[in-house]
């Protein structure tokens, strides 16, 4: 007989797991989104789920949370059996959830928004106590290294400050047990260290973390176990120890061997300048320039407001300040506006695919092929059936999966859309690609694709400029990586590693080392 959601107490450390998932199935319509699931959570620990979009993992977060009802099999809590019929009674429970989507009221305040169902409500009418839901905001935002005015208006915050509001949100009630969906999509390198910080402490504290995550990184960074999930299954699970390595996680995620820095050897040095950026703010005289070869990767790595995104909208036309200056191929460059910056051989893809990439009310055909119209067509009139022929070679070589290109790019998944997006930006890409958090939100089979087809763009002589708040990326694709903070460039990095993080970090948080890592290179190319 199951227990009642709110009656079940919580077990001392090491006397179990906090959670076990028995046989779980669920599907949606003809999808098997879990398949015979069992796993346990414990208290004290980090659990990461990995896989690719479409494998499970979001769907036990939300059993766990009580949005959805497995179809089959059992949970039981502290060893008891239970069903969570609704988000309410996971919460009363002691679970707490951390959505990958915003779930917050962006025209009410930080106060209001934390408060949204903390204190069950007895009462038709209850008296709103407005100084002492500050004070327990306020030490909740405070755990989190938060320091803000919670009378301001969510929507007035910056995205990644929005996201930590969400974070602080679930932390009101001190769940027992915190499922966390991507919570590092949206953080830089600041927001991400002060997250993990909090979550050591939460597992210091005995509680139990489920964290879902793509990035690699941040497993190597927080994880004691990984359980990996395919096609609805967990295929492999295993705790983390000093033998696992980025390649170990890649492999047994993949199944192939793949090296994290499978970068071409194309002699950068003897090719042909093809980029040049001056007048570049640094302490040091020989940052204040850069020079991008044929064929090179380099990346703007730096928290928000670093100063790295405003490099690259000032190269496609898109900032108003002009201070910075370029060379094209040795002759002045002044983009007026991206497109422009295309007909000069410079293409570009924005952050935000949802609202600066994809047309939502057209195909994955249209699209597709929007940009590319000089190319399918003469005197503004397109073949339909070169078009078609075009755009499904571009779909198959970029590995994108869909039903026919008539359909509606909304229909694919968000990997597959973004897989869209880079095709169509490569497509348009001459002398120079300009990429903004390329793979933000994809799982890692997507981003390991689309990392290849910028590598095979960048063998064929054409230089990119990768602006991204994934290290792990960062380190992985770029040749170069230029470390930024407060507008001005901090150091350089020829063939970064991951032994880099560290001072990676150090740089782009404002904190100077007596001594750079052998890796800094302290010259302009």
């Amino acid at each position: 007989m199951e227990a009642p959601a709110t009656s079940l107490g919580v077990q001392p450390p090491g006397t179990g797991p906090l959670l076990t998932l028995k046989n779980i199935s669920k599907r949606f319509g003809a999808t098997q989104a879990l398949d015979n699931v069992s796993i346990d959570f414990a208290r004290g620990e980090i659990h990461c789920l990995l896989g690719e979009n479409g494998a499970g993992k979001s769907t036990i977060g939300k059993i766990v949370g009580g949005l959805y009802s497995a179809d089959n099999g059992e949970l039981c809590w502290n060893k008891q059996p239970v069903r969570f019929r609704s988000i309410n009674e996971s919460k009363k429970c002691g679970i707490g959830l951390v959505f990958q989507e915003l779930s917050l009221a962006p025209h009410l305040s930080v106060r209001a928004n934390a408060q949204l169902g903390a204190t069950p409500q007895s009462a038709l009418f209850t008296c709103i106590k407005h100084r002492e839901e500050s004070e327990s905001v306020k030490s909740a935002l405070a755990r989190l290294g938060l320091s803000l005015d919670v009378e301001q208006l969510v929507g007035e915050l910056p995205t990644a400050t929005q996201q930590m509001v969400e974070i602080a949100k679930t932390l009101m009630r001190s769940p027992d047990l915190v499922v966390f969906d991507e919570p590092t999509a949206m953080l830089g390198a600041v927001e991400k260290q002060k997250l993990f910080d909090v979550l050591r402490n939460l597992r210091d504290q005995g509680v139990a973390i489920i964290m879902i995550t793509h990035h690699i990184d941040d497993v190597l960074e927080v994880a004691d176990r990984v359980s990996i999930m395919r096609n609805g299954k967990i295929v492999d699970s295993f705790s983390m120890g000093a033998d696992i390595t980025a390649d170990t996680i890649l492999e047994r995620l993949t199944g192939k061997k793949i090296s994290v820095n499978q970068r071409a050897d194309h002699s950068a040095e003897q090719r042909d300048v093809v980029l040049e950026i001056r007048n570049l703010e640094s302490h040091r005289s020989e940052l204040t320039a850069m020079n991008i070869r044929s064929g090179e990767v380099i990346g703007l790595y730096g928290v928000v407001g670093s100063g790295a995104d405003v490099i690259a909208k000032q190269l496609v036309g898109l900032a108003q300040e002009r201070k910075l200056e370029f060379k094209l191929n040795g002759r002045p460059y002044l983009s007026r506006n991206p497109a422009h910056a295309v007909a000069l051989g410079i293409a570009y893809l924005p952050s935000g695919r949802a609202s600066n990439g994809i047309f939502a009310t057209l195909s994955i055909k249209e699209n597709l092929s929007l940009a590319l119209f000089d190319r399918l067509g003469r005197y503004g009139v397109v073949s339909q059936k070169k078009e078609l022929t075009y755009v499904d070679e571009l779909l198959a070589k970029f590995n994108v999966k869909y039903g026919t290109a008539r359909d509606l790019i909304t229909s694919l998944s968000g990997g597959n859309q973004q897989k869209v997006l880079m095709a169509r930006v490569i497509a348009r890409s001459r002398k120079v690609l300009v990429l903004e958090e390329p793979t933000a939100g994809i799982d890692i089979e997507a981003k390991m694709s689309i990392h290849e087809r910028i590598r095979e763009l960048a063998q064929t002589g054409v230089c990119v400029v990768l602006v991204s708040s994934d290290l792990f990326e960062t380190v992985s694709l770029c040749d170069t990586v230029y470390t930024m903070y407060a507008g001005a460039v901090v150091n350089k990095y020829s063939n970064p590693t991951l032994s880099d993080q560290p001072s990676i970090i150090s740089d782009v948080l404002g904190q100077k080392e007596e001594a750079q890592d052998s890796n800094a290179v302290c010259h302009s190319s």
